[in-house]
């Protein structure tokens, strides 16, 4: 089966600011809502969180807010494809959110990417990289309700092997492998997107402000780029990367 992105542009999440009215405004091939909390105990660390000044999506019924924002966004006329980034410290929350995404035909994000430690504390986030069987696991099951699985990672942290963490992920049924590729201290690290990529559907991020970095994210063998905070600085940013050829282009999704 195939999905086909329509341009090679992901607006990535951030958790409380990309839920559905927010997403619609932009013109990408792929737009990831979130990030969502898929059960108690993470929605109970979501609300630690804003204690100290974080934005996040709080919602009292957690998976039908969820499902009211896919629903907004689906419903809209919005062209492009989306997906869920969830957090969830039970298995439980992720099966739930990817019942979602396969219903309204999108892509569940599991989220292995935040380092706050109200999530971290939990076993989830960036708890994951450091966990791969575990992260394994949780693919293996979801990936039972026949969903688009991405995971979204932080790159260059301490302690990970990311060959293997990327080889244990696609074995168990991964599809897209969204990365954060930070450089401590600045930059984007596309070495790392270029390895990644070889092992399949890539996401490349960090550091893509205009269409020159854009661009460099594709050459080093991402099928899309992704960003976020330069959306906040600019809202036509999508539009200002959408002049080049490269990045209007199509992509399509082999799974």
């Amino acid at each position: 089966m195939t999905l086909i992105f329509f341009n090679r542009l992901v607006l990535s999440a951030m958790a409380g600011i990309t839920n559905a009215e927010f997403c619609i405004k932009h013109p990408v091939g792929l737009a990831v809502m979130g990030g969502f909390n898929a059960d108690k105990v993470s929605m109970d660390a979501a609300r630690k969180a804003i204690r100290r000044g974080r934005k996040e999506f709080i919602f009292d019924d957690l998976i039908e807010g969820i499902e009211e924002e896919v629903k907004k966004l689906v419903n809209s006329d919005f062209e492009g494809v989306f997906a869920i980034n969830v957090r969830s410290s039970t298995l439980d929350g992720y099966v739930q959110a990817a019942e979602i995404a396969r219903k309204y035909g999108g892509i569940l994000e599991i989220n292995a990417h935040c380092r706050q430690p109200e999530f971290t504390e939990i076993k989830c986030g960036q708890w994951l990289i450091h966990h791969p069987d575990h992260l394994a696991s949780i693919i293996r099951e979801v990936k039972k309700l026949d969903v688009i699985i991405s995971v979204k990672i932080r790159g260059n942290v301490e302690g990970v092997d990311y060959s293997q963490l990327v080889r244990t992920i696609r074995q168990a049924g991964c599809h897209i492998i969204h990365v954060d590729a930070m450089i401590l201290g600045g930059g984007c690290d596309l070495k790392l997107i270029s390895e990644i990529s070889k092992s399949g559907f890539t996401i490349g991020n960090n550091s893509v402000v205009d269409v020159e970095s854009a661009e460099k994210v594709i050459s080093a063998g991402a099928s899309m780029v992704s960003a976020a905070r330069a959306v906040l600085r600019d809202s036509s940013f999508f539009n200002r990367l959408l002049t080049s050829d490269v990045l209007r282009k199509n992509v399509v999704l082999e799974f």
